[in-house]
Parts: C-alpha cells; structure tokens; sequence
C-alpha cells in the first residue's frame, strides 16, 4: 500500500511540474514606454488568447498586427499576423521557455526569430524581438490600469 502512494506522489509531483505556464497575464493594454505603441490581449478562453498591436496618433488608432496565444496539444503556440506582411498569413512561434520569461521562437523565420516577454511585475513587462544572435530590438511596456 505505501508503494502505491509513493507512485502515486511521485507521478503527480511530475505532471504537476511537466505543466506549461500560460502567459494569460498579458491579459489587457499595455503601452509602449515613451511611445504611443500599445498591445491588447484578450482571454477568449482556457489557452487562448487574442491580441492586436497599434499607433495612436491624433487620436486615430492604427493597427499594424494581430496576435494569437493558443495550447497546441502541448505546445503554446504565439501567431503574429503583420498587416501588408507574408500576404496576411500568421507565423507561428512555439514556446520554449516560461516562468517569468516567456520565449517563443521560430529558427525558419527570417525576422524575428525569437520573440520573449519577460515579466517584471504586474504592471511591467520587457519584450524583445530578435534574431536570436545580435538584430534585434526591446522595449519596456506598462499595463495601463483602467
């Protein structure tokens, strides 16, 4: 009997760690530090999320992408959709690192190759877009708080 529960301890001590972190804190808008460039998401339901970036410029929002968060079996799949880019398909991104860092990535893609969100705080998160050696770009975003 005390095997039993010893097996059954340890294989639910495995599943719970082989369990992915969902980045659903991205959940709202968020602006651009020292930029009029925000990203919304939206929780559609358990493991999926939707998102779109834009501009505001003279109170005009202007929407430059749409982004996806879906459970792909198990991976976590992060699709960018660039207006006027690879004819309006998605590119798909499979997450491969999470906790507080939130890394998805693509080697097939010629920019970015890797894209990551790096929780700070409830409020704060640093993204980076890259091609995972040395072009790339950051910047530091803060959830707006309705």
């Amino acid at each position: 009997m005390k095997l039993i529960y010893i097996l059954l301890l340890i294989f639910s001590t495995s599943a719970l760690y082989s369990q992915t972190a969902f980045p659903d804190f991205l959940h709202g808008t968020w602006k651009m530090e020292n930029k009029e460039i925000y990203e919304h998401w939206d929780i559609l339901s358990e493991g999926k999320m939707k998102g779109f970036s834009y501009k505001m410029k003279n109170g005009k929002m202007t929407v430059s992408e749409y982004l996806d968060l879906t459970i792909q079996g198990s991976d976590i799949i992060y699709t960018a959709s660039v207006l006027n880019q690879n004819k309006g398909v998605g590119i798909d991104f499979r997450m491969t690192q999470s906790d507080s860092l939130f890394v998805f990535e693509n080697p097939n893609h010629d920019f970015p190759k890797k894209i990551s969100y790096q929780k700070r705080s409830e409020t704060e998160i640093f993204v980076q877009v890259s091609d995972g050696k040395e072009k790339g770009f950051s910047y530091t975003m803060h959830k707006i708080i309705d």
